[in-house]
C-alpha cells in the first residue's frame, strides 16, 4: 500500500491542490485522503513525531467514517491500517527511537497488515510487542518477511515471559527467536504449514511452554497426526494419586513430555500432553477447563480440517462424562480467560483471506469509532465547507457498518461484541435486536452454537417486555435441545429474569426445570437449587425447600469409584450437603445423619 502511495504521491497532490469543485465527488475524496495519509506518513519518517502523525492519520480516518462511501472497502481499510500502525509504534516509540522499525514496516506491507490488525486495541500494550517485532529484524529480517503469520504470533504472544502452571507443576516457553527458528525451520514437517495459517490461529500454535527438545521429541513422534486430541488418552491414569492422594510419579520423575507419557498423570496433564504435542507438530490447540456433574476437569481442543471444512474439536480429548460440559481456556495474547466459544469462532478464519479479514477489522474499527463520535461530539469538527455531505450519526450506520465486517468475516468476534454492547446498553429497538438475534443464528448458530449463545444472552437479557423475551428464550432453548448444558444455560438465565421482574412462579419452575432435567449434567443443578431456594426461604416455605431437596438429591446418580478429593467436588456431594444443612435447620436431625451416612465421606 505505502509503496503505491510514494510512487502516485506526486500525481495526487496535484490533483489536490487543484480549485475544488463546489461538488466534488466520493472519488476526489478518496484520492485526498490517501494523500494526507501518505503525507502524514512521509512526515513522521523525517521527523519521527508520532503524535502529530497520530492526530492527523485520525483526522482522516474520522472523515472516511463521517464522509467516505462503506462501499470503499479499501480507503477504509488503508485508514484503519496507517492509524492502528502509528498508534501501536507510537507506545514504542515512547521508549525507544524505532525510525528503522517503521521504515521496515512501512516497505513491508504484508507484514505490517498482519500485526497491526492482530494486535487488540486496549487490551494489550503494543510498545512490548513492536519492541520484541525489531528484535526479530535485527537478527532474522529475512525470515520474518517470509512468515509474516508466524512472526507477528509470536510477538503478540512472547512480548513477556510465556508461561503455565499445570496443577503442582510449572513451565517456562523457551526464547521468542528460539521458537521462530524452531517453526521456521520445519515448516515442511508441520500438519499444516505456516504461511497459509492466518496469525489468528497460529498464536494457539506459538504459544508453547515446551522447551525445544521437547517439542522436536513431540515432532519426530508425533509428526503429521490428524487426530492429535486422542493423545490425551496415551497418558496413562495415575489411579495411586488419584484414589490414595500420593504425589505423581510424574512429578517425582521430573515433569516433561516424555516423562509425562512414562508416568502418566492426571486429566490435566494428559490435557497438557495432547496440547503441547499439537503445538510440536503445528497444530493449534487450547487447554481447557470446566465443571461437570462430578468435578472439575481438564481436556483439550484442537483444529481439524477436511478440505475446506474446518473446525476446533473439544470432544475427542476428554472423557465421555464430560462431553457438552462448557469450558475456559487462556487467551494466549491476552493471558486472560476466555470462553471456548471464542476460540471455536476462529476456525472460520482459516477459509477468509488476509485481505478479507483485516478489511472486516477496518469496518468494525470504523462503527467502534462512529459510536465514540455520537458519544463526544467534540471528537471529530464537522467541517461546514467539506464536498461530501456528512452521514446521518445513527445506530443504524454503526449495525450497517458492522454488518458489512461481519458478512465478509463472520468469525470476526469484536463484531458480535459491538452489536451485543449497543443492545446490553439499550441502544437497540426490539425489532433490531430480533433482526440481530436472526443475522447471528444464520451466520454461527449452527456452527458455534456456544458463540451463538454467548452473544445471544445479553441481547435477550436487554429486552424490557419480558412476553417478548420469554419467547426468544424459548426459541433459543428448543436450538439447544441436543446440548445439555447451553438449554441449562438458557433455563438459568430464563429464571433469573422472572425472578428480577417479580414472577417468582415463573422463575421457580425454570429452576425445577434446570434441577429435575438435568440433574447429571454439569454444575447447573447445584446454581439452580441455590436460587430456587432463596425463593423458597424468601416465602417461608420450608416444607416445600425440603421436598425439593429431597427429590433432587435421590436424582443425582452417586459416582462411582472417585477418590475423595474429587468426590467432594461432585454433584451428589455437593447436594447432598446442602440437603443435610436444611434437615438440621429443620431438627430433622437423624435424616441428617443418615445422610452423612449415605454419603459416606
Amino acid at each position: 500500500m505505502y509503496k503505491v502511495m510514494r510512487t502516485i504521491l506526486a500525481m495526487v497532490c496535484l490533483l489536490v491542490t487543484l480549485p475544488r469543485a463546489a461538488h466534488a465527488t466520493s472519488s476526489d475524496l478518496s484520492i485526498e485522503i490517501r494523500a494526507s495519509i501518505s503525507a502524514a506518513l512521509d512526515e513522521l519518517e523525517k521527523t519521527g513525531d508520532y503524535l502529530k502523525a497520530h492526530k492527523s492519520l485520525q483526522t482522516q480516518f474520522d472523515r472516511v467514517v463521517i464522509y467516505a462511501s462503506f462501499d470503499d472497502a479499501d480507503l477504509l481499510r488503508e485508514s484503519a491500517l496507517a492509524l492502528r500502525l502509528v498508534w501501536q509504534l507510537a507506545d514504542l516509540a515512547q521508549e525507544s527511537e524505532c525510525g528503522d522499525l517503521l521504515r521496515f514496516l512501512l516497505d513491508n506491507e504484508e507484514l505490517a497488515s498482519v500485526i497491526a490488525f492482530l494486535v487488540k486495541p486496549k487490551k494489550e500494550l503494543p510498545g512490548p510487542i513492536y519492541a520484541l517485532l525489531d528484535e526479530l529484524r535485527l537478527s532474522r529480517a529475512s525470515k520474518i518477511t517470509e512468515y509474516v503469520n508466524l512472526a507477528s504470533a509470536i510477538c503478540v504472544v512472547h512480548e513477556k515471559p510465556f508461561s503455565q502452571r499445570v496443577n503442582e507443576n510449572f513451565a517456562r516457553s523457551a526464547s521468542a527467536i528460539d521458537i521462530f527458528d524452531y517453526f521456521a525451520s520445519n515448516e515442511k514437517n508441520l500438519l499444516f504449514g505456516l504461511r497459509n495459517v492466518p496469525a489468528e490461529l497460529l498464536i494457539y500454535v506459538v504459544d508453547t511452554t515446551a522447551t525445544i527438545e521437547e517439542m522436536t521429541w513431540a515432532l519426530n513422534r508425533y509428526r503429521g497426526d490428524e487426530v492429535v486430541g486422542a493423545r490425551f488418552f496415551d497418558i496413562k491414569y495415575d489411579y495411586d494419586h488419584y484414589y490414595k492422594g500420593t504425589p505423581k510419579k510424574v512429578t517425582v520423575a521430573g515433569w516433561n513430555l516424555p516423562n509425562i507419557l512414562e508416568y502418566g498423570g492426571v486429566c490435566a496433564d494428559q490435557a497438557y500432553y495432547a496440547m503441547t504435542v499439537g503445538k510440536a507438530i503445528g497444530v493449534p490447540t487450547a487447554y481447557a477447563v470446566g465443571r461437570g456433574s462430578k468435578s472439575a476437569h481438564a481436556w483439550v481442543g484442537f483444529l481439524q480440517a477436511r478440505g475446506r471444512d474446518v473446525w476446533w474439536n473439544f470432544d475427542i480429548g476428554r472423557y465421555s462424562e464430560y462431553q457438552g460440559v462448557r469450558g475456559n481456556i487462556l487467551d494466549p495474547q491476552i493471558r486472560r480467560g476466555i470462553p471456548d466459544s471464542f476460540v471455536s469462532l476462529l476456525a472460520s478464519l482459516a477459509n477468509i483471506s488476509a485481505k478479507d479479514r483485516h478489511t472486516a477489522a477496518a469496518y468494525i474499527d470504523a462503527a467502534i469509532r462512529l459510536r465514540e463520535i455520537m458519544t463526544r461530539k467534540d471528537l471529530f469538527q464537522l467541517s461546514d465547507d467539506e464536498a461530501v455531505k456528512q452521514r446521518p450519526l445513527t445506530i443504524e450506520a454503526i449495525l450497517d457498518l458492522t454488518e458489512t465486517g461481519l458478512r465478509i468475516s463472520p468469525g470476526y468476534a469484536p463484531g458480535w461484541i459491538v452489536v451485543r454492547d449497543l443492545a446490553s446498553d439499550g441502544l437497540l429497538t426490539l425489532k433490531q435486536k430480533k433482526y440481530w438475534s436472526t443475522v447471528l443464528h444464520r451466520l454461527c448458530g449452527s456452527d458455534f452454537p456456544d458463540f451463538y449463545l454467548e452473544i445471544l444472552q445479553p441481547m435477550i437479557e436487554s429486552i424490557d417486555d419480558m412476553k417478548e423475551q420469554n419467547a426468544l428464550w424459548n426459541k433459543a432453548f428448543k436450538l439447544f435441545s441436543k446440548r445439555t448444558d447451553l438449554a441449562a444455560e438458557v433455563r438459568m438465565a430464563q429464571g433469573r429474569q422472572w425472578a428480577k421482574a417479580g414472577n417468582i412462579d415463573r422463575a421457580g419452575q425454570c429452576y425445577e426445570d434446570v434441577i429435575f432435567r438435568f440433574s447429571n449434567s454439569g454444575h447447573y443443578i447445584v446454581y439452580a437449587l441455590k436460587s430456587a431456594e432463596k425463593i423458597l426461604r424468601d416465602a417461608g416455605e420450608g416444607q416445600k425447600l425440603l421436598r425439593l431437596f429431597d427429590r433432587a438429591f435421590s436424582s443425582i446418580r452417586r459416582p462411582k469409584d472417585v477418590a475423595g478429593p474429587f468426590f467432594r467436588q461432585s454433584n451428589y456431594y455437593r447436594v447432598g450437603k446442602m440437603y443435610m444443612k436444611i434437615l438440621e435447620e429443620a431438627g430433622l436431625y437423624q435424616q441428617a445423619d443418615e445422610l452423612s451416612n449415605t454419603i459416606g465421606r
